[in-house]
């Protein structure tokens, strides 16, 4: 890692490099539109794929099986034929997750677990699954209902009311932070007093809705063309500020791996760093016990280290190195 190796972002018109949430009214085309993304894979934790012709469906029915799938998803073979996932619904993913960790933690419920910990390690463990398929270069959907979410004054009396996703609140904060686009659908009647669905992509009072793209207009009718086109204007819109520099027509998304630490070769060259440091001047003990109590604690030892503290060792190393070069 070195951040002179760092080039300029492109922005993308290729919606394979985005993550979107989509939520909105029952048969409002979520699901339909999802999967017309390039190479879309179907995660069906709910089964709403029954009318779709040629849809890729992959029913899940526990959060075991959803991660069973990362070992195929990392595969050449497996990204060759899809390049999108598809969750439908986050608001069922994020009930098999919690339904995981009470397992695991040997609960009845999650508020079960002391202190409210069970509900970070959900939040936790959700979050990682979702960015886990982000960092595996797929473009990510994730599809969820509404609800209307009415707020109360000191008196238990109505004062605002929002439409928002289903999912549950922390479930909905990690999508809608990790997405760069949040999309609201429902029917509406249109000027010639027929119907149409619209998908809504700023958000009001009246619903959560959302882009990263500055210039994506207040609502389309929900189409995947449409949204293609609105999302490339918006681009375009945006590329009249740099003069045209920095657009693509290639999908650029990040692609980030898990960090992996060799604990064998990082305990090998802790005491390697050491020896040298000490020959060099035996004052250094300071100056490495210093760094040692930095990441691991003050009175801890290097020799006590797990394979489970390889971070905080591979930090260590880290910084005996940039010793060295002092």
């Amino acid at each position: 890692m070195s951040l002179l190796d760092i080039k300029p972002h492109e922005v993308s018109r290729d919606l394979r490099g985005y993550s979107v949430f989509f939520y909105g009214d029952p048969k409002s085309g979520k699901t339909t539109i999802a999967s017309k993304f390039p190479k879309a894979l179907l995660l069906a934790f709910e089964k709403g794929y029954n009318a779709l012709p040629g849809v890729y469906a992959q029913p899940i029915n526990s959060w075991g099986e959803f991660k069973k799938l990362f070992s195929e998803l990392k595969t050449p073979e497996v990204q060759e034929k899809f390049q999108t996932i598809v969750i439908d619904t986050a608001d069922i993913a994020y009930g098999y997750c919690e339904k995981f960790i009470c397992g695991r933690e040997g609960v009845d419920t999650i508020g079960d677990i002391p202190y409210g910990k069970g509900y970070a390690l959900v939040s936790t463990e959700f979050d990682e699954a979702i960015r886990k398929i982000l960092q595996l270069n797929y473009g990510l959907i994730l599809i969820s209902h509404a609800k209307t979410k009415t707020e109360k004054n000191a008196k238990g009396e109505d004062i605002a009311s929002q439409i928002v996703p289903t999912l549950d609140n922390r479930g909905r904060l990690i999508c809608e932070r990790t997405c760069d686009i949040i999309g609201y659908s429902r029917s509406v009647t249109n000027e010639s007093g027929g119907t149409e669905t619209r998908l809504f992509m700023r958000g009001t009072p009246q619903y959560v809705a959302g882009s990263r793209f500055k210039y994506v207009p207040e609502s389309i009718e929900f189409t995947y063309d449409n949204l293609v086109k609105a999302i490339s204007d918006a681009i375009d819109k945006q590329a009249e500020e740099t003069g045209g520099q920095y657009i693509t027509d290639e999908a650029t998304q990040v692609v980030t791996e898990d960090v992996t630490y060799d604990f064998d070769y990082l305990m090998a060259r802790f005491n390697d760093l050491v020896g040298t440091l000490m020959s060099e001047n035996q004052s250094n003990a300071v100056k490495i016990t210093a760094i040692v109590d930095k990441f691991l604690g003050k009175g801890k030892k290097v020799g006590d280290c797990t394979p489970e503290q390889s971070e905080q060792l591979d930090l260590i190393v880290h910084e005996l190195e940039d010793l060295i070069k002092t």
